[in-house]
């Protein structure tokens, strides 16, 4: 078999991406010692099962993963160096050894986006699926298989069929070893019990956890078994989130309360489920407590404990099912049939029962949060239960929820096989409020918006690719500015949360950072608290210093995000062989007190060799009158008639929602409707027009979209 040894191999962009396909007599010897493959007939009709020796060490071997991921590397125009193969080895390494790792360690590798993590993942689980696994298979004991977690579910199907590829090239063989599954596809269990290597996405992998965490395998059983073995090697594509958090505020729950007494069902609940309504209705007094003592913190968990003495064996998921069975929760505040409404109201049921099950089970607390009292719980999902993983997660270094895993394995990466001295980082310290409050008034997001993209024109070419992260709102209102005044060649914009794992602006040259995405503190110590334990968790929460734990928790969050959203431009590609990006420019508004020093230093730590320059910005730091509101309204007004459903809408509810009063309806709007105007043109072009019914003062107007569009 061939192994790589070469220092540089340059290969032309245009190769073709396949990989060179394995001799059959590459398949005649079986070593029990070493992985084997199968391909097609080279043992006859009838493959003889594994060795005993091969299914107790599973393994991937390195020559082959060297080789092929190589292969893939080449095939997309970049170039192989030795540190980049011993990169591979490295990640290899802790792929074999999380295979053989049954105690629940937790492998993080920290590899800068650019050298290739996700698809050293594919290649892993296509290189696995054939060293272990042949359709004709039907006398194997045990086989081995793997998971790989993605963020998105287009990333799912894309990733499942890339396995697939990569598999049908190693092996020759026509056949699927990998398919996804998600909410999305009409894939069952039945169906991925068959494949060896199973494509899911983020939050189904974290939902069971959850169900795990509550007494619950199923799921995580139908995850990690399949028909001839175990689905070994569980790989995450990007961070996970390790714990859930459960919050209930005195509000909630008499809003869940109002539920029941809206829809008769409290003399049924009484009578079927008597101590599991003993526990709802012993909540109340507990939480008027808590919201009449008004602390910053209190630990109420002896409080919560002690009302399960009157109900030992309640259980509120019975509780849940009787109200989500019975129950005609679309009924209860419009007296009409509502579907959204019935969904709104099972979920606030739903996560008010949770949060109880979980306040007199476990430990909780609680803080003051703006004017309410909310009381805090979570528990840690990961457990030796899960296995191994490995957590492929380019900011692992600076994300500071990792030091409170109990089992975890750092696998440090080469940070010198990236050089982004093509890129410069401009950073602006600035005494605005960067958080989500800071955009919640009006007229200071339209200001800020204003003045952010009036910098942006004035001092960037109109040739570039802009893409702006901030908080949602803040980005609607840059949307509608671009559309009412586009200026750049590209200019997008997303928030918070919208971010990991796109690759949809890699083509981008600049990126503007315009906020902070600030987690609560009892996010932190929440986390702290399930680990380390409650009464640390909480003396980290009482320490209000910006070095204190929970603050250097909520920094490296924010650090992380922005790190993130980085690398989604162009300099997550590499161009050369000495892991150099294009030129781009980055551009980030950060805290100017010591909260903004730590922000900063981790994100220098993850962009090596970028330049840094000040960012001469002068806006956020003061409320001004906003200017340009005009153009806002015109381009939201267009927004909104794109979104005019088919059939009447009346005339008064549509100017409410594009914020135009009906005086300026009349003066102004109305002759852009009807005459030579851009919003007359998009109107026709969509089949809107001005309906009326009735006559005089009973009169009414309406815009009207047809069903077919002219």
């Amino acid at each position: 078999m061939k192994t790589t040894t070469s220092t540089t191999t340059t290969t032309p962009t245009t190769r073709t991406p396949v990989l060179k396909r394995r001799r059959s007599d590459d398949y005649h010897e079986i070593d029990p010692t070493t992985a084997i493959r199968i391909k097609g007939d080279a043992f006859g009709e009838e493959p003889p099962p594994a060795p005993p020796d091969l299914a107790n060490t599973p393994k991937i071997e390195e020559s082959w993963f060297i080789e092929d991921m190589a292969d893939v590397w080449t095939s997309r125009g970049n170039e192989v160096s030795a540190e980049l193969i011993e990169e591979w080895r490295v990640l290899l390494e802790a792929f074999n050894n999380s295979l053989l790792d049954t105690t629940g360690t937790v492998y993080t590798y920290n590899g800068t986006c650019g050298i290739g993590k996700s698809q050293a993942a594919q290649v892993a689980c296509a290189d696995l699926a054939a060293n272990y696994y042949h359709p004709g298979f039907t006398r194997i004991n045990s086989s081995w298989g793997a998971i790989l977690i993605v963020e998105r579910i287009q990333t799912a199907e894309e990733t499942a069929k890339q396995i697939n590829l990569l598999y049908q090239d190693i092996t020759g063989r026509t056949d699927a070893c990998a398919i996804a599954k998600h909410s999305q596809s009409d894939v069952s269990f039945d169906d991925i019990y068959n494949f060896p290597i199973l494509v899911i996405c983020h939050q189904a992998y974290s939902n069971s956890l959850q169900r795990l965490s509550d007494g619950n395998d199923t799921t995580m059983r139908s995850f990690t078994k399949w028909r001839y073995g175990q689905r070994r090697l569980v790989i995450v594509d990007e961070s996970i989130n390790p714990i859930t958090e459960y919050q209930l505020t005195l509000q909630d729950y008499n809003r869940v309360h109002g539920y029941f007494v809206q829809n008769g069902v409290i003399p049924r609940l009484k009578q079927q489920h008597p101590q599991e309504w003993a526990v709802f209705e012993a909540i109340g007094p507990v939480l008027e407590q808590i919201e009449l003592e008004n602390k910053a913190i209190t630990i109420k968990s002896d409080s919560f404990r002690q009302i399960l003495e009157n109900a030992p064996s309640a259980n509120l998921q019975r509780l849940y099912d009787t109200l989500l069975k019975d129950c005609a929760w679309d009924l209860i505040t419009t007296g009409r049939e509502s579907a959204s409404l019935a969904r709104d109201v099972r979920s606030n049921i739903k996560t008010c029962l949770q949060a109880i099950d979980r306040l007199v089970t476990d430990w909780s607390y609680s803080t003051k949060s703006g004017k309410f009292q909310k009381t805090n719980a979570a528990n840690w999902l990961i457990s030796d239960e899960v296995g191994s993983m490995v957590i492929l997660d380019g900011t692992a270094a600076q994300d500071l929820t990792y030091t409170l895993f109990p089992k975890r394995v750092e696998v440090k990466s080469n940070k010198a096989l990236r050089n982004l001295e093509n890129a410069t980082l401009h950073s602006k310290r600035t005494n605005a409020n960067l958080g989500k409050s800071g955009f919640s008034d009006a007229s200071i997001r339209v200001a800020r918006a204003i003045e952010l993209y009036e910098w942006l024109k004035t001092n960037l070419d109109p040739d570039r690719r802009v893409l702006v992260v901030s908080h949602q709102n803040l980005e609607t209102v840059l949307m509608d500015l671009s559309i009412a005044d586009p200026h750049f060649q590209q200019f997008d914009t997303t928030h918070w949360g919208a971010t990991t794992g796109e690759n949809r602006w890699s083509d981008f040259d600049t990126v503007v950072i315009a906020s902070c995405f600030y987690r609560p503190r009892e996010w932190a110590a929440n986390a702290i608290c399930s680990q380390p334990g409650l009464a640390e968790g909480l003396e980290h929460l009482n320490h209000r210093e910006k070095t204190s734990l929970v603050e250097s928790m909520v920094n490296s969050k924010v650090a992380v995000e922005m790190i993130q959203a980085f690398y989604r431009c162009c300099i997550r590609r590499v161009i050369d062989v000495e892991g150099r990006c294009h030129k781009a420019d980055l551009f980030v508004l950060l805290p100017s007190d010591e909260r903004g020093d730590q922000i900063e230093e981790m994100i220098l730590a993850e962009l090596p060799n970028v330049k840094v320059s000040d960012w001469i910005f002068s806006g956020f730091e003061q409320t001004r009158k906003p200017r340009g509101t005009d153009q806002l309204k015109e381009a939201a007004f267009l927004r909104a008639l794109e979104d005019l459903p088919t059939g009447k809408t009346p005339l008064g509810e549509f100017l409410e929602l594009v914020g135009i009063s009906s005086r300026a309806w009349k003066k102004t709007w109305r002759c852009r409707f009807t005459g030579d105007h851009p919003i007359s043109d998009k109107a026709r072009s969509l089949g809107i027009s001005l309906t009326y019914s009735g006559f005089g003062r009973a009169q009414k107007t309406f815009l009207e979209r047809s069903e077919t569009q002219p």
